[in-house]
């Protein structure tokens, strides 16, 4: 239990603090204590696959797997009078949100409740034709799908315990169903560039750019940290973004099966709780003293204080793909005001 709200702070109006302002779509920073624009609701903890990039075998888990469909009730009742705020609710963080039987219902709570855009990450394989079919009827705007290779020796390589024909089948029935039943849902699907696949993220995206329609998007990006919890990051990168403030404690909020709401989606342990949703209510602990604190420190040039905040670029980093999705929070720019989308040297790939 946080303690009560304080008055959110006035932050310095350096270049960083302006930019990360730009990418909020606010006049000023601390605009952005009002309320979250954007929430990721693991209403899964489990998953089917053992990718090599996850943590799974890392996570040390509440009680539950699935969330309580009371949470997502009070979730959409605090979010209510904040729907022309509010940008987006992701219906996934660590687990796999399609063996969640109530998705379905889940979204259209949500999207009764005002929330203009309502999506989720999947790896695509228990994607079936009726799944699909009640989540285009549910009202789902959005749907990304993670596919890490060109060839079924790469992608199975990566995606352990999935099987890359039945992943590929299934995405282009979503295309097709969701083409049909509803659409105006925007497909994309991503692909994290690492070492096993870089050799196959053009052809990735060649392959499935002709098979997305207008909206849609297909981009790749070099896998991340976890917030040096996986590895550690680079002392280069360490100094390069000690000074620019992270998106996440100005935008995002994070909550688990259990209503604990971590520090952003790298704390998948809760190293750094912020406060606990199955007890307060969003405002609470948004304006409570430890997103208040990280906040300050972010923009305040001191990130560095927090250890898994030191060099981590979740979301600053360069994409590749076709088709820009100009929804995603955050990608209209990078820290240093260079567009992210189409940004190819870190792949060192012609697209043209």
């Amino acid at each position: 239990m946080t303690d009560s709200p304080q008055t959110p702070p006035q932050f310095p109006p350096s270049e960083g603090n302006r930019r990360l302002a730009e990418r909020l779509f606010v006049e000023q920073l601390d605009q952005c204590s009002r309320f979250p624009k954007y929430f990721e609701i693991e209403t899964v903890n489990a998953c089917n696959a053992r990718c090599t990039m996850c943590t799974i075998e890392d996570w040390n888990k509440g009680e539950s797997s699935v969330m309580k469909m009371e949470l997502i009730e009070k979730l959409a009742d605090e979010i209510r009078p904040h729907a022309g705020w509010v940008e987006q609710v992701c219906l996934n963080r660590d687990g796999e949100p399609t063996l969640d039987k109530q998705l379905a219902q889940r979204v259209r709570l949500l999207k009764g409740a005002g929330v203009r855009k309502v999506t989720f990450a999947t790896n695509g394989q228990l994607m079936t034709e009726s799944f699909v079919s009640e989540l285009c009827d549910a009202g789902t705007d959005d749907i990304m799908v993670s596919i890490d290779g060109a060839t079924k020796a790469t992608f199975e390589k990566i995606r352990v315990r999935l099987d890359f024909d039945l992943v590929v089948a299934n995405t282009i029935k979503l295309i097709e169903l969701r083409d049909r039943l509803r659409p105006q849902m925007t497909v994309r699907v991503r692909a994290v560039a690492m070492p096993e696949n870089e050799h196959e993220v053009r052809d990735i995206i060649q392959f499935w750019k002709s098979r997305l329609q207008d909206g849609d998007s297909i981009y790749a990006m070099r896998m991340h940290s976890w917030g040096n919890q996986h590895f550690q990051e680079s002392s280069e990168k360490v100094a390069r973004f000690a000074d620019k403030p992270c998106i996440s404690p100005f935008s995002t909020m994070i909550i688990d099966v259990d209503g604990n709401v971590p520090l952003c989606g790298c704390d998948y342990n809760i190293k750094l709780p912020m406060g606990d949703f199955a007890s307060e209510s969003i405002e609470e602990i948004w304006r409570g003293p430890p997103f208040l604190r990280v906040r300050d420190q972010h923009a305040n040039g001191r990130r560095n204080e927090i250890e898994m905040c030191r060099g981590c670029d979740i979301w600053d980093r360069s994409l590749v793909g076709a088709k820009r999705d100009n929804d995603r929070p955050g990608l209209a720019d990078s820290p240093d005001g260079k567009p992210l989308l189409q940004i190819q040297t870190d792949l060192d790939l012609d697209l043209s």
